[in-house]
């Protein structure tokens, strides 16, 4: 039988030189220059990921160590010149004076005794006795022990050389006596670009896709991606075919994780089962499958944010697809994406029913859409509430050239039929009750000269905010009182009227749409201090101050200074009334709630500066503390400067 010459890729093109190492050059350039310089320690540590080349650079190290040429005749003036007698005896595995030693099999104190006595025997023929002891970590404390001497004073010509991948196993009494080399992963194009020189060297052709395919593979270890190589090449042969290499090799395509996401931007979820049923029929790994989609996401992620295609491990034609399809989402959305696939990740190990966990994975993400977006409902509630301190900002125009209202007397006159509104697309114009004293206005009557019919005027000046005048009620609908509701004011003599087009129904629907919601809010917004709860607010204090003197004391010195439909704001004359009340507020609302016999939804505490005189002034010749020690602070100078420098409180 002939002898064996097939080697595999990872030791047929196993790097000799420091020069031929793949994405390492932070080591091999510190190793050259300390060979140049004749400054070796006598312990290195080289740590890193598998398959990275940790072992690979201590061979060479320790070639370039015994290596007889003089530096001025080497490559790069430290490379191994490779035909010296100590460089060919080490590569074909004859050499005395380099010894490899695996530490996961030789792992004992025994073990560890032996190496130290071995190490008093002086180099064969070499300058220098080298040990490789890969895998390190494997070392029992005892045999580190043992080792400790040795390695903090070895003789002169012995250098230890440790590999490991996992560090931070290595006691730290070991670690401070070596010089320490970490490392990185290596990335995938760095990958492709050394699996192309070797499918030159080969002559097997493969597509830029095959190779991302088997880069990827690797997971940063260039051993492993050369082992998937060779697999692949023993399938296809000296033509690597991508769709051959999916089926093959069990990676899930990239096409199912665009379809994933496609179905969650519809809500199809009929499309996330059948998905789920696809990837069980052909086998996948369920964990696999999380983790490529959650990298899948990612990578929309990053295109969305960043922008930079240079970020993603894929392909051009792939890199088009993900910027298309990121446009589809917002950041928000993918976020909760990522959040969905990462739980589930996590759960899916210890879990029995794995395909059930990854069937409600797939469904939450495509129920995503219909929910309510935080973001968006922030940004409303921050808009009413600046409408609420400022009203002018509250502007509800429909169009933009707004021409000015004519004059009653400028409008052609037309039959009373044509200017009366239709009553199944004109909102009601609520009348004002009689006893308002707000506006003496009058709404227009129906008869009036009418607008032309082609078009829809709406007056946004009469959208006013009653904030400095009384409120009107509303007629309510409801069987309990409604607490703080507002009205809209009307006034048909005011200018600004907005003009749309109407071309279509839908246009008029909106424009009608627009003005009913503009009219809610400044409804919401008017401020209408109730007398009922008013009153309920007063029982609740006295009813405090019998049962709780501490609460009823703060109690005293607020009252109520607006209500709103669902929100009921109380006065209150400093910081920390409103910090302590704040956490009293679950129990006075209750109280409210059952002194004014309905719901009065939030209750919420504002600083008002007016707030303690008024109190002051209302609990008559009834001693009060808080306004005592107040006038006392302002009589004395001293306790005023402590107050105003330290940013004191009245508290009693």
């Amino acid at each position: 039988m002939s002898e064996q010459t097939y080697l595999v890729t990872a030791r047929k093109y196993r790097p000799q030189l420091f020069g031929e190492m793949v994405s390492q050059e932070h080591v091999s350039e510190t190793l050259k220059n300390a060979i140049r310089l004749d400054r070796l320690a006598h312990a290195y540590m080289f740590a890193g990921p598998r398959g990275v080349g940790k072992t690979t650079a201590a061979r060479i190290l320790a070639k370039a160590i015994n290596c007889t040429t003089a530096l001025e005749d080497r490559v790069d003036g430290a490379e191994p010149c490779r035909k010296c007698d100590s460089c060919k005896s080490f590569e074909e595995g004859r050499s005395l004076n380099i010894i490899e030693i695996d530490a996961a099999s030789n792992n004992k104190v025994d073990d560890a005794r032996d190496l130290r006595d071995t190490v008093r025997i002086p180099p064969q023929g070499a300058k220098m006795k080298v040990y490789i002891i890969d895998e390190v970590h494997m070392l029992t404390t005892s045999a580190f022990n043992a080792l400790l001497k040795t390695l903090e004073e070895p003789p002169p010509y012995v250098c230890f050389i440790f590999a490991t991948t996992e560090p931070q196993k290595v006691l730290p009494t070991i670690q401070s006596r070596c010089q320490r080399f970490d490392f990185r992963r290596i990335s995938v194009p760095e990958i492709i670009s050394h699996l192309k020189k070797i499918c030159k060297e080969e002559k097997i052709t493969s597509d830029e896709a095959s190779l991302m395919l088997i880069a990827r593979k690797g997971d940063g270890a260039l051993r492993d991606a050369l082992s998937v190589f060779d697999q692949s090449v023993s399938l296809c042969g000296t033509e690597l075919v991508y769709e051959d290499l999916i089926s093959a090799l069990g990676v899930v395509d990239t096409d199912l994780y665009f379809e994933v996401t496609d179905a969650a931007e519809k809500g199809d979820v009929g499309q996330m089962i059948r998905i789920v049923e696809k990837i069980v029929q052909a086998g996948y790994d369920l964990q696999e499958f999380l983790d490529g989609l959650a990298e899948h996401l990612r990578n929309l992620l990053v295109i969305k944010t960043v922008g930079d295609r240079t970020l993603l491990e894929a392909t051009e034609d792939v890199q088009d697809r993900y910027e298309a399809e990121s446009k589809r989402f917002t950041d928000s959305v993918l976020l909760r994406y990522v959040h969905i696939v990462g739980e589930t990740a996590d759960s899916l190990r210890n879990t029995r029913q794995p395909r059930l966990r990854l069937e409600m994975a797939l469904l939450k993400m495509a129920s995503l859409p219909s929910a309510v977006d935080i973001k968006t409902a922030l940004e409303k509630i921050e808009r009413l509430e600046s409408i609420a301190r400022d009203p002018s900002v509250f502007k509800p125009s429909i169009s933009e050239e707004a021409p000015p209202s004519k004059s009653k007397e400028a409008v052609p006159s037309e039959p009373k039929e044509a200017g009366r509104p239709n009553p199944e697309k004109t909102p009601p114009i609520k009348e004002k009750p009689e006893s308002s004293p707000v506006s003496t206005e009058t709404v227009p009557d129906s008869s009036a000269p009418a607008a032309d019919p082609a078009s829809v005027q709406v007056d946004t000046s009469k959208l006013r905010l009653p904030f400095d005048e009384p409120a009107l009620k509303r007629p309510s609908t409801k069987s309990k009182s409604a607490i703080g509701t507002g009205s809209v004011i009307v006034d048909p003599d005011s200018t600004g009227s907005v003009l749309m087009d109407r071309d279509s129904t839908d246009e008029v629907l909106v424009a009608d749409a627009l003005v009913e919601v503009a009219a809610e809010v400044v409804a919401e917004v008017a401020i209408d201090v109730s007398e009922p709860i008013t009153k309920a607010w007063a029982q609740v204090v006295t009813d405090t101050m019998e049962s709780q003197i501490r609460l009823g004391s703060l109690l005293r010195h607020t009252k109520v200074i607006a209500t709103r439909e669902g929100l009921i704001e109380i006065g209150v004359p400093d910081a920390f009334h409103e910090r302590i009340l704040k956490g009293e507020r679950s129990r006075l609302s209750k109280l409210l709630e059952e002194a004014a016999s309905t719901e009065i939804g939030n209750l919420r505490f504002v600083v008002c500066k007016d707030i303690a005189d008024d109190s002051d002034a209302s609990n008559g010749s009834e001693f009060d503390a808080r306004g005592f020690l107040k006038k006392k602070c302002e009589e004395n100078p001293a306790v005023q400067s402590l107050v105003e420098r330290f940013g004191g409180e009245i508290v009693w």
